[in-house]
């Protein structure tokens, strides 16, 4: 059976998605249909990436009998809005990380998923590396024993994206770049709750954390 892809949004994670999923038969995975906020954006990304239809609001997918499955790409916070509407649809989806903006969101589109009886996934592509599968195989099988200890760090430079600034538009170190070390500890320990939490950091003048640690 081939799934049939939607994508909402036509920015660079979902040009990275879409080189990704190209790597797969055409036969086990399609898109069909592209959405971005405005409708020449969406056409654009279908002319580049041959998708059939291209539409100028997210709700178009949405209602789109030939999708079968939708991929969000769009920033942190329309991720909530764009993923409930899906599921209004009984559509399944692969979400961008982070899936949202804090817990409560995150604990709504989890009940709402129930409730629609529908998948969803946060897009952790890091899980999937071929090298992070065999840590996690290695770890269940115990060829390493017990995991006492987890030190994970990750950076960049990145003072030309204004957006990365702009706490009302989810920036700050923590939900753009600070999911992948958080994300890598809690695999690594099973999925524990931790017992305590430290943390600090700094934030730039918008109030956006620019580190942590």
């Amino acid at each position: 059976m081939c799934l049939r892809w939607g994508i909402c949004g036509a920015g660079k994670i979902s040009h990275d998605f879409l080189v990704g999923l190209k790597t797969r038969p055409e036969t086990e995975h399609r898109v069909v249909a592209v959405a971005a906020r405005s409708l020449e954006s969406a056409e654009k990304f279908a002319t580049t990436h041959s998708i059939p239809k291209s539409y100028g609001s997210y709700e178009e997918v949405a209602d789109d009998p030939e999708v079968d499955v939708v991929y969000v790409g769009t920033i942190h916070v329309t991720h909530l809005s764009i993923v409930l509407k899906m599921f209004e649809r009984k559509k399944p989806v692969l979400c961008e990380k982070p899936l949202t903006m804090n817990a409560q969101d995150t604990a709504a589109l989890i009940d709402a998923a129930k409730k629609n009886n529908v998948f969803l996934m946060e897009a952790v592509w890091m899980r999937f590396f071929p090298a992070i599968a065999e840590l996690r195989k290695q770890i269940c099988e115990g060829v390493i024993g017990d995991v006492m200890y987890v030190s994970a760090n990750i950076g960049a430079r990145r003072l030309n994206v204004a957006r990365l600034y702009d706490p009302k538009m989810g920036g700050g170190s923590v939900l753009d770049m600070g999911i992948y070390p958080i994300n890598f500890a809690t695999m690594i320990f099973g999925g524990e709750k931790p017992e305590s939490i430290h943390a600090s950091g700094w934030l730039a003048s918008t109030g956006a954390c620019v580190a942590r640690c």
